[in-house]
């Protein structure tokens, strides 16, 4: 809530309040009579105090924007001063005008009160609404600068609707819906289609009304209340009626300002005004954007391939490597496609590379339709690349927990082996007498990512079950790191899901092979310039004839969808450091060996429960 709040305090408000402060303390020697004391009992000064010092020392350790912390200790310090001066001119027998305009100031400054009371209630407590392509959380924005606006900043730039009128603004906190993938899919694509229509804001503004008054109305009378409460226990007795009667007025004045502003402004009107910023302008310049992720694709192949045979040349001048005949598997590890068509790069380097197998561990898509993956043509890609494409679903690859419409997609694939292909059962792959096997995360998109780690304990006590009594496989995958972490008996535990390169030991955690797809990949530069994209990277993983794991090969790159591809670098791991196991002398992989899908039966859920 503070960093909302406190960057729209203006400066010269702050100055406002250090003036005052200063010019009270400095009447505060002329006024420090017999028989003046300072605001509040003592008890209560202490509690208050105790407060504040707590909020602060929690607030000091919370990662907040730089010098909101310093304005927040500044404001507190500031209206304490102010009040305390205030309060001693007061007592002192210092009176501004009659008592009827007393009781008017002090229920123009109550109303005051009120009002940011309410406002700042309908940020804790925001309201939800949905449109056709967004669902989001709404709040009146504290920030002057938004009044008569509604501004909707997405991942995909900033919405700003722009009233006629005064009232508070609207800050919306969205997310975007499955459905934007069917706007952008279609031959028709265009900002118009991803943008909520004139009507449905009048809509969501509707709905919405209700919900933000009613916050409003309940934080503004908590305000008033408690300032009645500190007012009685300050005095030491019970409120009055002329304080009743301020506090009433002071409540109407508020609310019934908010509404008659918001009626006015919102109600049944359309905005005057609408713009979009970032990707969404993007959008509207290039509508063919997922085509051009493949066509990107297919053009920056020639020019990553020849920097992996130049990289693998000086690897080779410097660092010899394993004679190719020793060589019995090479995989390519994958993940975090996101809906981007990088298939053409991808069949590429396995063409260049000698690939015999892809495992992709997860996040196929975005928001866990078929219709998103049709539209970008990821499974006609994965379709087209001439090798095994071992698959685990991640959390952006379903709907629902129970949703398996992804999984029977992509069985319909020749080429893809379904690790695990359904809740009643796993599969375990053998190529080259290498064993690999996994399971799927359990979540979906949608799931609140709160506890990730504890979620996947379930899923991963199930598949220990199911493999209890079975040796260990040699590559075991799933798609968050949570899940395979610490496994035993493994030569490789592979995940994703971190969008970032990283190696923990035998666990090999694979980067996005796209920079996370069009949606998360592009991010808008300084000052708005162009969109730039996060790095990419894939993994070359070798096994030799010892059935254990010779060469890891790590690579990173940037640019394809932005149609600048750059290699950034290359990273060779001893195979010995990834895998540690003993040799087995009694077991030998061989690249000619037939290769077999071993279905296993998942364990009653007692059984996997327990583990």
């Amino acid at each position: 809530m503070l960093p909302q709040l406190l960057p729209a305090v203006p400066p010269h408000l702050i100055t406002a309040l250090g003036a005052l402060s200063l010019l009270g303390l400095a009447g505060w020697p002329a006024l420090d009579t017999a028989g003046l004391r300072p605001l509040g009992p003592a008890g209560l000064r202490a509690g208050i105090l105790t407060a504040l010092v707590v909020g602060l020392v929690i607030a000091a350790t919370t990662p907040i924007p730089y010098g909101t912390y310093e304005r927040v200790v500044t404001l507190i310090l500031l209206t304490h001063l102010a009040a305390v001066a205030a309060r001693r001119w007061w007592v002192a027998g210092h009176r501004l005008g009659t008592r009827p305009v007393r009781m008017v100031a002090a229920g123009s400054l109550l109303a005051l009160g009120a009002g940011a009371a309410g406002v700042v209630a309908t940020v804790l407590v925001p309201v939800s609404v949905s449109t056709t392509n967004y669902q989001a959380h709404l709040s009146f924005s504290p920030n002057p600068s938004d009044l008569g606006q509604i501004v909707v900043p997405t991942v995909l730039g900033d919405l700003r609707a722009t009233f006629t009128g005064a009232a508070l603004g609207v800050t919306v906190t969205p997310q975007i819906r499955a459905t934007i993938t069917e706007a952008l899919g279609s031959p028709s694509s265009s900002l118009e289609t991803l943008q909520p229509s004139p009507a449905e804001i009048d809509a969501a503004i509707r709905a919405a009304v209700t919900g933000l008054l009613l916050r409003f109305v309940v934080g503004a009378t908590v305000a008033v209340l408690l300032v009645v409460l500190v007012r009685g226990l300050t005095l030491r007795r019970p409120p009055g009626f002329r304080t009743a009667l301020v506090a009433l007025a002071s409540l109407i004045a508020a609310t019934a300002g908010l509404g008659l502003a918001v009626d006015a402004t919102y109600r049944g009107s359309t905005p005057r005004e609408f713009t979009a910023t970032g990707l969404l302008g993007a959008v509207q310049r290039n509508r063919d954007l997922f085509d051009d992720v493949a066509a990107r694709s297919n053009q920056a192949a020639p020019y990553l391939r020849n920097l992996v045979a130049v990289s693998n040349a000086l690897r080779e001048r410097y660092e010899p490597q394993p004679a190719p005949e020793t060589r019995v598997l090479r995989i390519l590890l994958v993940s975090d496609i996101h809906a981007a068509n990088q298939y053409p790069l991808m069949r590429s380097l396995i063409e260049e590379e000698g690939v015999d197998v892809v495992i992709d561990s997860g996040d196929l898509v975005n928001f866990g339709t078929l219709a998103e993956g049709d539209f970008a043509g990821v499974f006609r890609g994965i379709a087209d690349l001439g090798v095994p494409y071992v698959f685990v679903k991640g959390n952006h690859d379903a709907t629902s927990p129970t949703d398996e419409a992804m999984l029977r997609r992509l069985d319909g694939i020749p080429n893809v082996v379904l690790v695990q292909p359904n809740s009643q059962s796993y599969a375990e792959l053998t190529l080259a007498g290498v064993r690999i096997a996994g399971f799927n995360d359990p979540r979906w998109y949608g799931d609140d990512g709160i506890g990730s780690a504890e979620k996947q304990k379930p899923a991963r006590a199930a598949w220990l079950a199911a493999f209890a009594g079975r040796p260990v496989p040699d590559v075991v995958v799933s798609h968050e790191p949570w899940a395979v972490q610490g496994i035993p008996g493994a030569g490789v535990l592979v995940n994703g899901h971190m969008h970032s390169a990283f190696r923990e030991g035998n666990r090999i955690q694979v980067g996005t092979f796209t920079g996370g797809g069009p949606f998360s990949h592009f991010i808008v530069a300084a000052g708005g310039q162009e969109l730039i994209g996060q790095p990419a990277a894939f993994d070359i993983l070798d096994f030799g004839a010892d059935c254990r794991v010779s060469a890891l090969t790590r690579y990173r790159f940037s640019g394809v969808i932005e149609g600048r591809p750059s290699f950034t670098d290359v990273t060779l791991v001893n195979g010995r450091s990834v895998d540690s196991r003993p040799v087995d002398a009694d077991r030998r992989c061989a690249a000619d060996t037939a290769p077999n899908v071993v279905t296993i039966p998942a364990a009653a859920k007692t059984d996997a429960a327990s583990g």
